[in-house]
């Protein structure tokens, strides 16, 4: 593109543009613009895009619209706010909701094997409960309910204890104090009152003593001593609520009878004509 001795370039356009052109060298551009339409179009096209993108960096620079780096950062600033509050408000109602959810607490009744008699298994107990200032509460257990349940124990009371006391005909009593949880086993035993016969071996008529005679009971067996005395330790797996005692002794018929255990009541066994 030549004009007389100019030559215009799109560089010296840009500059008619910016305003940076000689007298010569603008009327040259302008006289080329005057005789071609399509380069006249193409930079009212470009003055007009100039003056929008000028508009916009003033714009920027007074602060009155952002530009795009700035406009994502927020953009990303204010969505990790949002996570962030979202998360606290979840927290907040997980919070408020423990808080309105009353505690449960299992308390199951485990007998304890190597202290249980197989032929007398555990019929019937109780079980009392008692946590923080509210009342004791009393659980009656059977052979087919071994667990209590402590229900509507306040959420408050999650860091406290519970006094637990169980008690049962045969059974060591337990007197504990556990801390508030969602299950607890509690093992209990027998007391052994059923593992302990004793006595002692005499003749009818005179009273005397009788040494050396065979107390036995099932698979059991022992010799009384000089004073006729005897005693027989029954372990747990060989106690019933009744035994039968039969008693060995020279000259004399054999002796057998069925009676309680007792570490108490002891047997006095006479071996005679009349037995």
């Amino acid at each position: 593109m030549n004009n007389d001795r100019i030559e215009i370039t799109d560089e010296l356009i840009a500059c008619y543009m910016e305003g940076n052109l000689t007298e010569e060298q603008r009327s040259a551009v302008e006289a080329y613009l005057s005789e071609n339409n399509d380069a006249l179009d193409a930079l009212f096209l470009a003055r007009t895009e100039l003056a929008y993108v000028n508009v916009v960096k003033h714009l920027v620079a007074e602060g009155i619209i952002l530009d795009e780096k700035i406009q994502r950062k927020r953009k990303i600033r204010l969505y990790g706010i949002g996570c962030m509050l979202l998360a606290l408000l979840g927290c907040a109602a997980y919070f408020v909701w423990r808080l309105s959810t009353p505690y449960q607490m299992r308390v199951n009744i485990n007998e304890n094997k190597a202290y249980s008699i197989p032929n007398l298994p555990f019929e019937k107990g109780t079980l009392v409960c008692e946590y923080a200032d509210n009342p004791a509460q009393t659980f009656p257990l059977t052979v087919g309910n071994h667990s209590v349940f402590l229900n509507d124990i306040p959420y408050r009371y999650r860091n406290t204890s519970v006094h637990v006391v169980f008690e049962a005909e045969g059974y060591l009593p337990v007197d504990t104090v556990v801390p508030v949880q969602k299950a607890f086993s509690l093992s209990i035993r027998r007391n052994n009152e059923l593992g302990v016969v004793f006595g002692s071996v005499a003749d009818f008529k005179t009273g005397n003593p009788i040494e050396n005679a065979t107390v036995r009971m099932q698979d059991m067996e022992m010799k009384t001593d000089s004073f006729g005395r005897f005693r027989i330790d029954i372990p747990f797996e060989k106690q019933d609520k009744a035994q039968l005692l039969q008693v060995f002794a020279e000259g004399y018929p054999i002796w057998q009878g069925y009676f309680r255990p007792s570490a108490t009541e002891p047997w006095t066994i006479m071996l005679g004509e009349n037995q």
